[in-house]
């Protein structure tokens, strides 16, 4: 296993830097030498779980704008003034998938100290991609390259692992915040709560079923998801957004389609839908339905109040049902 950056820098703390002074700060209140205010997220999920956390004692941002997901977007240098400018900095300590994300934590611990840094992986067990199959690396969590690296990052489609997130975050928040330790401990705690819940949900959803694989055509980012529900997902793409499926991978995928009898073929709904429309075109499947690797947002969802739990559970869960004719 490789080791991540912070465990060559000596520990795989989910926190490093200094206090926050007891208090995470107000929007609006300068944090002078002191820290920063507010928590500063890398992507949409992380910003969502920590919102969460930290309920009304303070602002959470994200970088990543609506309709975008975060591994794909490119932040502009403002992002990293932000991060330096808050009193937390929360993000996946993961090479590949967000570098500017690894710039900023490497900034802030090297010059920033009243900064705390919090890696959200830590506790979480990765899969191993590029050969590694269904082994989980037991407990570490390092990706050479997002477009064919070590690790697979998409841990989040895994309610109970976006679980043990939630617990590292609220963990490492009460720590550096001890005045609102015990807000963070109660919300975390209700909070995972919820998150478990919705795992007995897609288990009890999905258990009865008629068939065992879904294609999904698009980057593969849902593979927690099926070992978690033990089910089998195929796509003609990488665990990359940026991937490109060629002539063979999209005729494999055709042929997987008509030999396990699939209905219904799923796309990410962050990207386009013709490669679905195209399998579905060519093979026996009758229709291409939207799925979201809960890796962003969409204007139309915060307008309805939807994070993370809603995008599963009201997307995504009878999606899978009825790819896997679990109705």
């Amino acid at each position: 296993m490789n080791p991540t950056r912070r465990q060559v820098l000596g520990g795989a703390a989910a926190v490093v830097g200094g206090s926050l002074a007891g208090c995470l700060g107000d929007p609006g209140t300068a944090g002078g030498d002191s820290g920063g205010e507010g928590v500063f997220t890398s992507f949409y999920t992380l910003a969502d779980f920590t919102r969460h956390v930290v309920g009304d004692v303070t602002e959470v941002q994200n970088p990543i704008p609506p309709g975008e997901m975060g591994h794909q977007y490119e932040v502009g240098s403002q992002a990293q003034v932000d991060a330096a400018r808050s009193a937390a900095f929360v993000y996946l300590d993961i090479p590949g998938f967000q570098n500017w994300a690894l710039d900023s934590a490497e900034n802030l611990e090297a010059n920033h100290e009243a900064v705390t840094v919090v890696d959200a992986l830590a506790n979480v067990e990765l899969r191993e991609v590029d050969g590694g199959g269904d082994h989980e690396d037991g407990g570490g969590h390092s990706e050479d390259n997002h477009d064919g690296g070590d690790f697979d990052p998409h841990y989040w489609t895994d309610p109970l692992r976006s679980a043990t997130s939630v617990q590292t975050i609220g963990e490492a928040l009460a720590e550096a915040d001890p005045d609102n330790a015990e807000t963070y401990r109660s919300n975390t705690d209700a909070y995972v709560d919820e998150l478990e819940a919705l795992d007995e949900t897609f288990e009890s959803e999905l258990s009865e079923r008629a068939i065992d694989t879904v294609v999904v055509a698009g980057h593969d980012s849902y593979q927690y998801l099926a070992a978690r529900y033990d089910f089998e997902v195929r796509s003609p793409v990488g665990v990359s957004p940026n991937a490109e499926p060629g002539s063979a991978e999209i005729s494999d995928t055709i042929e997987v389609v008509d030999d396990n009898g699939i209905d219904v073929v799923l796309y990410d709904t962050f990207s386009s839908p013709r490669l679905a429309e195209t399998i579905v075109r060519e093979s026996n499947a009758e229709e291409a339905v939207a799925i979201s690797s809960a890796e962003g947002t969409k204007g139309e969802w915060l307008d309805d109040g939807w994070g993370y739990v809603e995008q599963m559970k009201e997307l995504n869960l009878p999606a899978f049902k009825a790819a896997l004719k679990a109705e």
